[in-house]
C-alpha cells in the first residue's frame, strides 16, 4: 500500500514568538510578518524521517503550520463551543461572499469547456482551506498544540541579546490543557541594512549557540528597498478565523532565572477558568524596542497584499535553507526522540504486571496524579517540574546533547496525553505500524482515534465503522423520540474537520469505492445542521456521488444542499445545486433494451420525462428563488412549467398531518396545483406590470391542454345533443342497406348547416389540474377548406367569444360556441383560441392525428400515419330542413314492461315541402308508430281464451317505419314553415338508464336525396317485480307437465294488480288449474300461477322449423356457405288467463288479445331482443350476419309468458314478457352432425386461430340448446295407500298390497323402452322407521311407450307384519328409439338410437303404503 498522505491540518504546529524589531524589518521591507513568511516554504519536498525500528521514510512533502504565539495566546481563551460556532459562521460569511462569483465562474467554464473544475469545486476548496487554517489548538486534540516555539530577533536590536533574553523570559499565558511539549529554536535575522557588520553577527551567532544551544540560526536577508524587489507568486495561505477582538490574555510578571542556568519560569499557572469567552485579565502588553539606532530607517509604508513576496532570489533561498534546515536538523530528530522515549513509557504500560496494577487502580481507586501520563522536555537536568518546565530548555540543550525525556502529567482537563502526543508524532514521521496500534489502544480505552484510522489503514469495511464511532462520539446519545436534536456547533465543526481530513488523506479511488463509500461519510458528518458548511458536505457528497455514477444520489444530496443554503440565505448556490439535482432527474438513466422493445410499447428511446414525483418540488423552489432574486422572466417560465397533471403514485410522498401531529392515512394528500398556480398569477402579473410587453419574446406556452379534439363534434340545430355518436352511425347504416334493394338514393350527410342558421361547436373541455381554473374569452378559430393559407374566421362567419368559463378541479365541461355563416362553404374548425386566468394567450389545435398506415412495406417498417383529421361542416342552402323535439321533455321515469304515450313535434324549417318521411329507433328502443292500433288495453267484447298467432318466426332487424303524413296531418305533405305531431307508443322493456334516439328520415319527392334529422329523449327504467318460472311433469293424465309462474312485487309501497296471464308456444298449450280470481299483489310480496301443459299439434311450422336449425348448423360445421333463407313461419297457441269478475247477471273477463298490432309488435320486438342477445352469447364465433339465417325466433319447445300488470293508484299499465321453460324431451338431435364434423377431414389451416375458432363453433354447437338431450319418461310411484288386514293368530297368511308405477314418456317424437326391475329381497335397516318393501310376484316389467303414452305396471307387495313399507329398491332402464311413422308398433322392428338411462328413487322421496292389523281393533 501507498504511503498515506497526511492533510495538512495533521502536520506540526509551529509557533512563533518574535521581538518588535523584527516586525519592522519585515513592514520596511514590505513583507508579512514571519509566520506568513515562512508559511510560503511549506511544503517541503523530499524529507525522511526514521521510525523507531531505525527504517527510513521517505516523505514526498513534508508540511509545517506556522503561526504567532500572540494570537494563539489570544484565541485559546476562548471558550471552544462559542469558537466553533463562530467559525461555522465566518465559514458561511465567506461561502456567502464569493458563491456568486463561483457559479459564474462554473457557468462560463462549462460554456467554454473548460477542465479545471471536473474533479474538484471551489466551494469545498474554500471549506477545506478554512478548516485547515484553523490552528488553535484543541482540548480534544494535539494536532493543533505547538510542537516547537521559534524565539526570532534581528541584528538591528540595540542589543539582539538581551532582546532574546526578554523573549525567553516572558511568560506565556496558556490553559494547563494545552501541552507545551515543545523543541525551542533560536532565530537571528541579519537584514543588509542592519548597524552590525556581518563579523560581527557570525560572533553574536556564536554567543547564541553557546549560551542556547544548537537549536539556533543565522538568517542573512538584503531585503532591498529602494527599489523594492519584483513580487514573487506564492501559494495563497489558508484562511484564519479573526481573533476575538474582546478576549485578553492575563498579564504575567517574569520572574528570575534560577542560578547557574539562562532560563526563566512562566508565572505560576492560575486555575482553570470556566469556559467563557471573556478570560478574567488581560494579557501582558507587547514587548517594545529599546535603544533603538538613529540610522535605522523608518518603516515603509508598503502594505502586504498577499499572494507574491517582495523577496529576491538570494533572500528566498536562504529563508529556503533555513526552514529545511530548521525540520532535518532541529524537529524532526527532536520528535524522532521523543517517539523513542514515549513508546519505551507506552511498551512498559503494555507489559502484563503494569496491566494487572492498572486494572488493580481501576477496581480499588488511585489519585489521578499518580497514574496521568507525562509530558516531556529538554534540558541538562534529568528531571524538572511541570510548572517550571513550560517551553525551557537548559543551556546545553541541543540536538545531540538531549539526555532524556522526563515524563510528567499534563494539567487541565483535556484528553491530550502522552499516549495521544506520541500517536500523534508517529503519524507525522510516517511511524504508521507503532501509530496505529497506539491509536487502537486510544479506541478501545474511548479517548478517541477512530478519526485517524481511516487515514492510516488499508481500505476495509472497519474503516466505515471507525468513521461512524468518530462521529457518534462527537454527538454523544441522542432522544429516541422524533424531537428536534440540534447538534452543538463544537461537534457540528469537529465532525466537519473530520470529513475534511477523510476526504483529502484518503485516496478519491479508494474513498470512493463500495468498500468505504466515502461520500456516505460525508452525509452522516452532516448530520440534520442548518449550516452552511454541513450544507457544503452534502453537496460534496453529491459531487463525488456524481463522478462515481450514483446520480439518483447526487440529486438527492444536491437537493438537500440546497434546501439548507436557501434556509441560510445563500440564494446563488442554492439556485445552483437546484439546478444540479433538476439535471440529475431529469437525466435518463441508462436502458440496455432491445430496440424491439420501444417498438412493441410505442414508445421513444429518448423520452424520459424524469421523476415526476421530485421535479416539480425543485422546479417551484428555482421558481420562488428566482423571483426573489429579482429574474422574474425565469421565474414565470419555471411556473409556467409546474402546470402538469399530477401523477399519483401508489406510495404517498406527503403524509397529510391530522390533529395532534398525527399523520392520518384517511385524508387526501394536498395538491400543489393550487400554490404553484397562484405563484404563476402573481408572477406573470408582475411581470407584465414591470416589463410590458417583453413577456411576448419568451414564446410562453401552456404545458397543459384543456381541449379534447376527439370528444368537439358540430351540433346542428337539428342534431341531437345527446346520445351515443356509435348509435346514430347505426341508424344511418341501417338505413342505407334498407335503401339499397329499393333505390339509388343516398342519405345526406347529417349535420349539414344551413346559410344564416346558427350552429355550434360543442368544445369539450378537460381541467387536467386539481385547482379551479379560469378561462377567459374562448372562441375557436374557423377557415375554409380550400384555402388553407387563408386567415381564420373570414368576413361571411360569425363566431361566439365566451367571456369566463370556469372549470372546477378534474371538471369536464362541454362549451357550445355559436358559429353563424353567411353563404355556403365548407369550413374547418382548426383550432381554439382562450385566455389562461385574462393573462397567457393560448392557442389549442382541434386536429386529430390521422390511422397509421401499412399499406406498403415502407409503412409498415416505420411510423407513418395518414393527414391530421381537422373537424368540417358543410354549409348549403337551407332547402330540406326538419327540426324534430319531443312536447315533454321533462324527466321521464318509467316502470319496467310501462306503455308511455308520447308525442313528437316536427318542423319544417326549410324552403321546400316534405312529402316522404321515416322514422328509425334504436334496436332495443320498442316502439309503436301505428297510429289506428290504439292502446294495448283490455278488449270491450269477450274475445275468446285461446287463439292462434302466426309469426314470421325471423331475426330480421325492423325496417324503418314509414309514416303516413296525411294520417297526422291535414295535407299529404308538410310545406315549409308547418309544424305537426307524431305520436307514439313508447314500451320500456328493459331496466336501466336509457336513451331514446329517433332518427327522421325525409325527402321532397321520389327520386330526391335523402335527408336526415335526430331526436333524443333519456329516460330512466326501474323495475317493479320479479317474475319467474319452472317446470315439472305431471301424473294426470290430461296434462303432461305443471308450469309454475311466480310473480314477486319489488316495489316499496304501490300493489300491483295482475291483470293477465298469457302463454305462447309453438308444442304446448297451457291452461289454468284452478278458476282464475283478480290477483293484487302488494308490496314485497308473492302471487303463484299454477298452469297445466300438454301438447299441441294442431299448429304448422315447428318441425319445419328443427329441420332447418338442423340443416343450417350442419352448413356451418362442413364450412359449407350459408343460403340467405329465413326460418319458416310458425303458428303459435296462446292461452290467456285473466280474472273473472262476477257481476249481478255475468261473468265478466277482460283479456287483452295478442293479435292486436300494438301488442304483437311489442312481442315481436323483445322476443327478437332475448334471442339475438342469447344466440349472440352461445355462438360468439358464428357472424352476427349469419343469425337471421341460421336460428329461428321462436323455440318450438319453448313456452313463453306474457304477464300484464296494472298500477291502480297511479293509473299505469304495461306488460313483462319472459322466455319461459323449455318442455318436452330433447334427444341430442345434432349427434350425428356434430360427429360428422368431427370426423370429416377438415383443410389444414396455417393460422392457429382458425383452428381455435373451428373448435369453439363445434363446441357451441354440441352445447346449444337445438341439441339437447333429456330422459324422457317420468317415473310416479302411486304412495299412500293404506291396506287393512287382520293378523290375529290362526290367521297368519301375509297381506298382499298393490303397487303402481306410472310412466310417462315426454318425448313428442321419439318411443322409449322401457324396464322396470324391483329388488326380490331388498336389505333392511334396523334404524329405518320404514320396512323395506317385500315385492313378489312378477319382479320385471317391460314396455315400449309411445310419443306422449303413458303406461301403468302394477306389483305387490308380501306384508308379513304391520307397518309402514317403502315403496324403492326398484330400478327403470329406459332406451330411447327412432320415430316410426306407422301407426302400430309392433309391425315396425325396435331401432335404438343409443341413448340409454337408468332411473332409481330420488332422493329426499320416499313414498310408502301403509298396512294396518284390524284384528287389533275388533
Amino acid at each position: 500500500m501507498a504511503p498515506p498522505t497526511l492533510p495538512t491540518s495533521l502536520s506540526p504546529h509551529v509557533c512563533i514568538l518574535a521581538s518588535p524589531d523584527v516586525q519592522q524589518v519585515l513592514e520596511g521591507a514590505g513583507l508579512p510578518p514571519l509566520p506568513e513568511i515562512l508559511q510560503c516554504f511549506s511544503p517541503l519536498p523530499q524529507i525522511t524521517t526514521r521510525t523507531t525500528s531505525l527504517t527510513s521514510v521517505p516523505h514526498a512533502s513534508f508540511a509545517l503550520r506556522f503561526s504567532d504565539v500572540v494570537e494563539i495566546e489570544d484565541a485559546v481563551h476562548e471558550d471552544e463551543e462559542h469558537r466553533a460556532g463562530r467559525m461555522m459562521d465566518w465559514m458561511g460569511s465567506r461561502i456567502s461572499e464569493r458563491c456568486q462569483r463561483w457559479v459564474d465562474m462554473l457557468e462560463t467554464q462549462a460554456a467554454d469547456g473548460g477542465k479545471m473544475w471536473r474533479d474538484r469545486t471551489p466551494w469545498w476548496e474554500e471549506v477545506k482551506r478554512c478548516v485547515e487554517g484553523d490552528h488553535i489548538p484543541s482540548s480534544s486534540e494535539g494536532w493543533n498544540h505547538p510542537v516547537s516555539l521559534i524565539l526570532a530577533v534581528t541584528t538591528t536590536a540595540a542589543n539582539p541579546l538581551q532582546a532574546l533574553q526578554d523573549l525567553t523570559t516572558r511568560a506565556f499565558d496558556f490553559p494547563p490543557w494545552v501541552d507545551l511539549t515543545s523543541m525551542r529554536y533560536f532565530l537571528i535575522i541579519h537584514p543588509s541594512n542592519a548597524p552590525l557588520a556581518d563579523p560581527i553577527a557570525e560572533a553574536l551567532f556564536n554567543a547564541v549557540k553557546k549560551q542556547y544551544g544548537l537549536h539556533s540560526f543565522l538568517l542573512p536577508l538584503h531585503l532591498p528597498t529602494d527599489p523594492l524587489p519584483a513580487p514573487v507568486p506564492v501559494p495563497a495561505l489558508p484562511p484564519r478565523l479573526p481573533v476575538n477582538p474582546s478576549l485578553h490574555s492575563p498579564p504575567r510578571t517574569p520572574q528570575p532565572s534560577r542560578p547557574g542556568t539562562n532560563t526563566i519560569s512562566p508565572a505560576p499557572t492560575p486555575p482553570p477558568h470556566p469556559a467563557s469567552p471573556m478570560p478574567s485579565s488581560s494579557r501582558p502588553p507587547p514587548l517594545t524596542l529599546t535603544n533603538k539606532p538613529t540610522d535605522v530607517p523608518p518603516p515603509s509604508p508598503t502594505v502586504y497584499t498577499g499572494s507574491t513576496l517582495r523577496l529576491t532570489q538570494d533572500d528566498i533561498q536562504q529563508i529556503g535553507r533555513f526552514v529545511r534546515e530548521f525540520v532535518t536538523m532541529s524537529l524532526i530528530p527532536w520528535m524522532e526522540k521523543c517517539v523513542v522515549e514515549w513508546n519505551e513509557n507506552y511498551s512498559s504500560s503494555r507489559r502484563l504486571p503494569s496491566r494487572l496494577f492498572s486494572s488493580t487502580r481501576r477496581l480499588f481507586g488511585a489519585s489521578s496524579a499518580a497514574s496521568s501520563p507525562a509530558t516531556p522536555t529538554h534540558g541538562s537536568s534529568p528531571s524538572v517540574s511541570s510548572v517550571t518546565s513550560r517551553f525551557t530548555h537548559g543551556p546545553n540543550s541541543s540536538v545531540s546533547s538531549i539526555a532524556s525525556v522526563t515524563s510528567i502529567s499534563t494539567m487541565g482537563g483535556g484528553s491530550v496525553n502522552q499516549q495521544r502526543r506520541l500517536a500523534e508524532f508517529a503519524t507525522i514521521l510516517g511511524d504508521y505500524k507503532l501509530a496505529i496500534s497506539v491509536w487502537e489502544t486510544l479506541r478501545k480505552e474511548g479517548r478517541g482515534g477512530s478519526d485517524v484510522l481511516p487515514l492510516l489503514s488499508a481500505p476495509s469495511p472497519a474503516l466505515s465503522l471507525h468513521a461512524d464511532h468518530a462521529l457518534s462520539t462527537l454527538r454523544g446519545p441522542q432522544p429516541r423520540q422524533g424531537t428536534p436534536f440540534e447538534v452543538p456547533a463544537h461537534a457540528q465543526y469537529r465532525a466537519l474537520a473530520y470529513a475534511v481530513r477523510w476526504e483529502a488523506g484518503i485516496d478519491r479511488q479508494d474513498f470512493l469505492s463500495s468498500t468505504l463509500e466515502g461520500e456516505r461519510w460525508l452525509v452522516k458528518a452532516a448530520s440534520s445542521a442548518e449550516e452552511p458548511p454541513t450544507a457544503i458536505l452534502y453537496a460534496h457528497a453529491a459531487f463525488l456521488s456524481e463522478i462515481k455514477g450514483a446520480r439518483r444520489k447526487a440529486a438527492y444530496w444536491y437537493l438537500v444542499a440546497a434546501e439548507k443554503l436557501e434556509k441560510t440565505g445563500i440564494k446563488p448556490l442554492a439556485m445552483y445545486f437546484f439546478r444540479k439535482a433538476h439535471n440529475l432527474y431529469r437525466d435518463p438513466p441508462p436502458k440496455e433494451l432491445s430496440p424491439s422493445f420501444w417498438e412493441s410499447e410505442d414508445r421513444s428511446p429518448t423520452q424520459w420525462e424524469g421523476f415526476s414525483a421530485v421535479l416539480p418540488a425543485i422546479e417551484h423552489e428555482l421558481g420562488r428563488l428566482l423571483y426573489t432574486t429579482g429574474d422574474t422572466a425565469s421565474a414565470v417560465q419555471f411556473f409556467l412549467g409546474l402546470l402538469r397533471p399530477a401523477v399519483h403514485h401508489g406510495l404517498q410522498l406527503h403524509p397529510t398531518q391530522a390533529g395532534n401531529g398525527a399523520i392520518s392515512p384517511l385524508l387526501p394528500q394536498p395538491s400543489r396545483d393550487k400554490v404553484y398556480l397562484e405563484d404563476f398569477r402573481v408572477a406573470f402579473k408582475h411581470f407584465k406590470t414591470t416589463e410590458g410587453d417583453a413577456w411576448k419574446k419568451l414564446n410562453l406556452q401552456l404545458p397543459i391542454t384543456f381541449c379534447q379534439p376527439k370528444q368537439t363534434r358540430i351540433r346542428s340545430p337539428g342534431d341531437a345533443i345527446e346520445g351515443d355518436s356509435a348509435v346514430w352511425e347505426t341508424l344511418e347504416e341501417d338505413w342505407s342497406a334498407f335503401w339499397s334493394t329499393r333505390g339509388k338514393e343516398k342519405l345526406g350527410k347529417s349535420g349539414k348547416a344551413a346559410v344564416n342558421e346558427t350552429f355550434w361547436v360543442d368544445v369539450a373541455l378537460r381541467n387536467p389540474l386539481d385547482v379551479e381554473v379560469i378561462l377567459s374569452r374562448l372562441t375557436v378559430s374557423v377557415r375554409e377548406a380550400s384555402a388553407k393559407d387563408a386567415e381564420s374566421n373570414p368576413d361571411f362567419v360569425e363566431v361566439e367569444v365566451i367571456d369566463d368559463i370556469v372549470l372546477g378541479p378534474k371538471d369536464t365541461r362541454t362549451i357550445p360556441v355559436a358559429v353563424k355563416c353567411t353563404q355556403p362553404a365548407t369550413l374547418v374548425v382548426t383550432h381554439t383560441v382562450f385566455e389562461f386566468f385574462s393573462l397567457l394567450p393560448a392557442t389549442e389545435s382541434l386536429a386529430v392525428r390521422g390511422r397509421r398506415l401499412n399499406d406498403t412495406p415502407l409503412q409498415r417498417q416505420g411510423k407513418v400515419y395518414a393527414p391530421d383529421v381537422l373537424i368540417k361542416i358543410e354549409v348549403e342552402e337551407a332547402g330540406q330542413r326538419l327540426h324534430a323535439h319531443f312536447v315533454d321533455d321533462r324527466h321521464l321515469t318509467l316502470a319496467q314492461g310501462e306503455y308511455k304515450h308520447q308525442r313528437v313535434w316536427l318542423t319544417n324549417s326549410g324552403t321546400r315541402p316534405i312529402k316522404e318521411l321515416w322514422v328509425l329507433a334504436g334496436e332495443d328502443d320498442e316502439l309503436c308508430f301505428d297510429a289506428s292500433s290504439g292502446d294495448s288495453t283490455a278488449s270491450s267484447s269477450s274475445p275468446p281464451k285461446t287463439e292462434v298467432v302466426q309469426s314470421s318466426n325471423s331475426l330480421a332487424p325492423r325496417q324503418p317505419y314509414p309514416i303516413s303524413l296525411e294520417a297526422i296531418h291535414s295535407a299529404p305533405e308538410l310545406s315549409p314553415g308547418e309544424e305537426v305531431q307524431l305520436p307514439f307508443i313508447l314500451h320500456a322493456a328493459h331496466h336501466g338508464e336509457k336513451d331514446l334516439c329517433l332518427l327522421f328520415v325525409f325527402r321532397e319527392a321520389e327520386g330526391t336525396a335523402f335527408h336526415s334529422a335526430r331526436v333524443t329523449r333519456r329516460y330512466e327504467v326501474k323495475p317493479i317485480m320479479q317474475v319467474s318460472t319452472s317446470a315439472r311433469p305431471s301424473a294426470s293424465g290430461e296434462q303432461m307437465y305443471i308450469v309454475n309462474v311466480e310473480v314477486e312485487n319489488v316495489t316499496g309501497s304501490s300493489n300491483i294488480e295482475v291483470k293477465q296471464v298469457s302463454t305462447m308456444s309453438a308444442s304446448w298449450e297451457c291452461t289454468p288449474m284452478l278458476v282464475p280470481s283478480p290477483v293484487l299483489v302488494p308490496p314485497h310480496q308473492i302471487a303463484n300461477f299454477s298452469l297445466g301443459a300438454r301438447p299441441w299439434s294442431s299448429g304448422k311450422g315447428a318441425s319445419e322449423t328443427r329441420e332447418f336449425v338442423n340443416r343450417k348448423l350442419k352448413a356451418v360445421l362442413q364450412e359449407d356457405p350459408v343460403d340467405p333463407s329465413e326460418p319458416p313461419a310458425l303458428d303459435l297457441t296462446c292461452t290467456h288467463v285473466a280474472p273473472v269478475r262476477r257481476n249481478a247477471s255475468y261473468l265478466d273477463t277482460n283479456i287483452v288479445p295478442l293479435h292486436t298490432p300494438a301488442t304483437r309488435h311489442f312481442i315481436h320486438c323483445g322476443r327478437r331482443t332475448m334471442t339475438a342477445q342469447a344466440t349472440a352469447a352461445s355462438h360468439p364465433d358464428i357472424p352476427a350476419r349469419l343469425h337471421r339465417s341460421i336460428f329461428p325466433l321462436y323455440n318450438p319447445s319453448t313456452v313463453d309468458i306474457v304477464l300484464f300488470w296494472e298500477l291502480p293508484a297511479q293509473k299505469r299499465a304495461g306488460h313483462i314478457l319472459l322466455q319461459g321453460p323449455t318442455l318436452g324431451a330433447g334427444h341430442a338431435a345434432l349427434r350425428e352432425i356434430v360427429r360428422g364434423a368431427q370426423n370429416m377431414k377438415v383443410k389444414r389451416s396455417m393460422y392457429a386461430e382458425t383452428v381455435r375458432e373451428r373448435a369453439a363453433i363445434l363446441e357451441a354447437v354440441q352445447a346449444c340448446e337445438w341439441n339437447r338431450e333429456d330422459d324422457p319418461v317420468a317415473v310416479f310411484v302411486h304412495d299412500g295407500t293404506v291396506v287393512e288386514h287382520d293378523f290375529r293368530q290362526g290367521r297368519v297368511l301375509p297381506c298382499h298390497v298393490p303397487v303402481a308405477f306410472t310412466f310417462r314418456n315426454l318425448s313428442l317424437t321419439h318411443p322409449a323402452r322401457v324396464t322396470l326391475k324391483l329388488a326380490e329381497s331388498p336389505e333392511s335397516d334396523p334404524s329405518d322407521p320404514l320396512l323395506p318393501p317385500p315385492y313378489a310376484g312378477r319382479l320385471t316389467h317391460r314396455k315400449v311407450l309411445k310419443p306422449t303414452e303413458t303406461y301403468t305396471a302394477h306389483a305387490k307387495l308380501w306384508a308379513s307384519r304391520p307397518g309402514c313399507y317403502a315403496l324403492e329398491s326398484w330400478t327403470a332402464e329406459i332406451e330411447v328409439g327412432e320415430p316410426s311413422d306407422a301407426e302400430d308398433s309392433a309391425v315396425v322392428p325396435w331401432r335404438s338410437r343409443q341413448l340409454r338411462y337408468l332411473q332409481r328413487p330420488r332422493a329426499g322421496e320416499r313414498p310408502c303404503v301403509t298396512v294396518v292389523d284390524v284384528g287389533r281393533l275388533a
